[in-house]
């Protein structure tokens, strides 16, 4: 399972990790390793895999106590690079709290980079400019070998007739010209080399001596200054080692943390919780090797649920053979290893791991002619170390107990063995054929029965594990489908006699109930989990609905206070307009427009109006007498004044006077709305800015119905509210003039306001 889980890790390093994973001794140490796991399942879903590119194990390199080469410092190099950009990653994100507190763990080595940077190009070679005196090298170098080759030119076109071809060659760090071996003389100089064919000889001309001298010695000065420069970069590394090997140990930890992450997602692995109480709850637990995720097959993998606990801690399954008895033994000790190791758990959600100390398992045939041991007395020295080893706090797993050998002896010695772990306190799981064992589990409540369901239609095992009943074994069921004869059988049948095959049909029938039982309620899960679906969908629906209304709400807000602003300015502009005599009507008018074509966009009801009905203007809130209807337009008579509105904004009344509100209820007309006969507002009992709104209003709505003045009622009190009205009204663009009243209009008790024509 580990080597499995590992090929996900990209470095050594991380290979070795998941390698070395072992169950954890505290539930503290495994839910801490659980969910570091599913931190970094978060990271990868959202932020995608780790830098790893040059993550390598380079202990072996900083363990020898020679120089390292610069291929072999630029391997370090590499795996520093990555140790520090895994750290950079995680360092910077907070929403990963427990992969943060690992990055940290890495120790920061960013001067140390940019040290090495300095000497390396991207591939990995030694930069030209490595230091100053190796560049001043690769200059001279440069500049002798263009006048050697400016020189061997020369020679070569002097003497074309000797010369093979016009080719310079390198021979031996010397550069020397291909000369015709039967002009050899022609050229003076040190012959190096003879052509394979020896057709030509490779001469060094007398003239280029002395040049390839001195290119010969700039280039041991070269190697000489590579040589110190090697030397200083393996020092750099070798005083940082013990940084260096901690940054990749803990970076390997990473990648190996990472590869579980991949896994987990592979087996739809879950997180479970933990508990020293001694209660293991596996839910539709899958062997990992089986898994269809995992292994190339159509076959989907049988999860089994496996529950124990304190009240009952041993559990016995029977059933067929080959029907998956030791596959669900093997799979709950897995899991349980896997679990506290730190692993991904392929079991669905909600499913509960006990900390145990040891899981001893007792599974497959020790016989050995060496030993003298046979399969029952192999078995038998087996179980005798787990007996000795075996604590309250341990998972004991015994495949086929008390098999191999008399089936009465097997059994009695199989129920004392489980009586045994049981008194001791430890979690077990026993698979049998044995009649015995399986009675002994049915009249001993502290042991759960249980069954692999075999199929009798197809006479195959359907590895499903039913809790609650014991199995049959089916031995003469597989017998005839592997095709022994059928007298053979119908003889064994005789043999086993009217009882047994009448607690054998009953055993057949109870399994099939549960059977039937277990597919109802895995039928009334799918249809819980559908309507638990519907409604996490509802409830997404209602809150992006939430969001909707309240972002519409928000671009609603903002468009009526752009539209305040507006009319604000153009108030401003109005005031000018109105001391300039410009008609009263015409000043509300255009104030108005704005907040007007706002409320076109807002639907309204709309009902009929008919000419003669009594209707209320919705934006002017006043009333009148509806004259004539010319398509969208009306003539509404108010007070004796006619107006031109839109018939879109006239709101029948239910009668003379009255508007029908709900069912049965009728609303006089507001007492705000001005009469005839009445032209005045009683502000009394107000607040000043309630007082200063409602007298605004008041005013539109007389210079709308053409009153020439009003009276503001607003009593003598402290004075405050009378000096407020008054003060509004000196500054109104609406009003003319104002005196206080006459006597016979309530005295300085009241304002008597003259509009603007």
């Amino acid at each position: 399972m580990l080597t499995l889980i590992a090929t996900e890790a990209k470095s050594t390093l991380g290979k070795d990790a998941v390698s070395r994973r072992r169950p954890l001794s505290t539930l503290a140490a495994c839910e801490g390793a659980q969910a570091d796991l599913a931190d970094m399942r978060r990271f990868v879903h959202t932020e995608g895999l780790l830098p790893r590119a040059g993550l390598t194990d380079v202990a072996p390199l900083l363990a020898r106590e020679t120089v390292l080469e610069l291929e072999e410092s630029w391997v370090i190099v590499r795996a520093i690079r990555s140790t520090q950009a895994m750290r950079e990653t995680l360092t910077r994100i907070d929403r990963f709290p427990r992969l943060k507190t690992i990055a940290e763990a890495i120790p920061e080595l960013d001067e140390l980079v940019g040290k090495l940077n300095k000497f390396f190009t991207r591939d990995g070679k030694l930069r030209e400019d490595a230091s100053s005196e190796l560049r001043s090298i690769r200059q001279k170098v440069q500049q002798k070998r263009n006048a050697v080759q400016r020189l061997l030119n020369d020679v070569m076109n002097r003497n074309s007739e000797a010369i093979q071809e016009p080719l310079i060659v390198l021979r031996g760090d010397r550069y020397c010209v291909p000369v015709r071996a039967d002009h050899r003389n022609s050229i003076p100089g040190i012959l190096h080399e003879r052509s394979g064919s020896g057709a030509s000889v490779f001469i060094e001309p007398m003239q280029a001596i002395e040049l390839n001298n001195d290119l010969a010695d700039l280039l041991l000065q070269e190697r000489e200054e590579i040589a110190r420069i090697t030397r200083f970069i393996s020092q750099l590394i070798v005083d940082a080692a013990d940084d260096v090997l901690l940054a990749t140990r803990t970076s390997g930890e990473l990648d190996a943390l990472q590869a579980c992450a991949i896994f987990a997602d592979s087996v739809n692995a879950s997180r479970p919780s933990f508990n020293d109480d001694r209660r293991l709850h596996l839910i539709d637990a899958r062997h990992p090797l089986l898994d269809e995720r995992v292994q190339t097959t159509d076959q989907p993998v049988v999860p089994v649920t496996v529950e124990l606990n304190g009240a009952m801690p041993a559990l016995i399954i029977s059933g067929p053979n080959a029907g998956g008895k030791t596959i669900a033994l093997k799979t709950t000790g897995l899991l349980v290893a896997m679990a506290m190791s730190g692993l991904p758990l392929p079991a669905a959600d909600g499913s509960m791991i006990p900390i145990v100390d040891a899981i001893h398992v007792l599974v497959g045939d020790d016989q050995s002619v060496l030993e003298h041991l046979s399969t029952f007395s192999a078995y038998l020295v087996r179980l005798k170390n787990v007996i000795a080893r075996a604590t309250k706090r341990s998972l004991v797993l015994l495949d086929e107990l008390g098999s191999g050998t008399d089936p009465e002896e097997g059994a009695a010695l199989a129920a004392a063995v489980i009586e045994y772990f049981l008194d001791r306190g430890a979690l077990l799981i026993v698979t049998t054929h044995l009649s015995s064992v399986k009675s002994f589990a049915m009249n001993d409540s502290r042991v759960v029965n249980a069954s692999m369901e075999f199929d009798s239609a197809t006479g195959q095992p359907t590895y499903r594990l039913i809790s609650g009943i014991p199995g049959r074994s089916r031995a003469l069921e597989v017998a005839q489908i592997i095709g022994l004869p059928s007298a053979i059988l119908a003889r064994a049948r005789e043999r086993l006699g009217t009882r047994y095959v009448e607690v054998d049909q009953l055993v057949s029938m109870l399994q099939n109930k549960m059977s039937n039982v277990l597919e109802q309620s895995a039928e009334l899960e799918k249809r819980q989990a559908a309507v638990e679906e519907e409604r996490q969908a509802m409830e997404t629906s209602r809150k992006k609905f939430d969001s909707e209304r309240v972002r519409a709400g928000s671009a609603y807000r903002e468009e009526l206070e752009r539209l305040r602003d507006d009319v604000s300015r153009q108030m401003a502009a109005e005031i000018k307009n109105l001391r300039a005599n410009t008609s009263a009507r015409e000043v509300v008018t255009t104030l108005t427009k704005p907040i007007e074509r706002a409320i076109d966009f807002i639907p309204t009801e709309q009902r009929e109006v008919r000419v003669g009905d009594k209707a209320e203007h919705r934006k002017f809130k006043v009333r009148g007498d509806v004259v004539s209807i010319d398509r969208t337009k009306a003539v509404l008579n108010v007070s004796g004044k006619k107006m031109t509105v839109d018939v879109k904004d006239l709101v029948p009344l239910a009668s003379s006077g009255e508007r029908r509100v709900g069912k049965g209820k009728t609303l006089s007309p507001q007492s705000s709305v001005l009469s005839p006969e009445t032209v005045e507002l009683n502000l009394i009992g107000h607040r000043v800015d309630e007082a200063l709104d409602e007298s605004d209003k008041f005013l539109d709505r007389a210079l709308l119905e053409g009153k020439q003045a009003v009276r503001i009622i607003h009593g003598f009190g402290t004075g405050a509210l009378r000096k407020a009205v008054r003060e509004h009204l000196r500054t109104h663009p609406a009003v003319k003039s104002w005196r206080p009243g006459n006597e016979n209009e309530g005295g300085d008790g009241a304002t008597v306001a003259v509009l603007e024509e």
